[in-house]
């Protein structure tokens, strides 16, 4: 890499990533419907999906924990197991579906 004259009287000055600026702006030039399938697909790295998730967090898919509130973000769920399971018992319950694991206590 090249030093420009500025970079060598300010060496201690932060650079700009052109490259992640780069990364920044073609993130947002998707619809929100193509960032959730890019996510879901594995395509964005862990800043991009901080990045999408500290500036449109209302565009990033929640998953219920279990604990009550609106949920996690779907990424970061996506690596807690425990989240996703109790996820899908809120979906049962909310379909009237009954788990099995309550009908083995229930005798039936």
């Amino acid at each position: 890499m090249t030093t420009t004259s500025f970079e060598r009287l300010f060496p201690g000055l932060p650079r700009i990533d052109r490259a992640w600026e780069a990364r920044k702006a073609h993130l947002m030039t998707m619809t929100p419907a193509q960032r959730v399938a890019a996510m879901r697909a594995g395509q964005l790295t862990y800043r991009e999906l901080c990045y999408w998730s500290a500036t449109r967090p209302h565009e990033v898919p929640l998953v219920g924990t279990g604990q009550g509130g609106p949920g996690e973000f779907e990424w970061i769920a996506m690596f807690e197991p425990g989240i996703a399971e109790n996820d899908e018992d809120a979906a049962r319950q909310r379909r009237g579906e009954a788990r099995l694991g309550a009908w083995v206590g229930n005798g039936a």
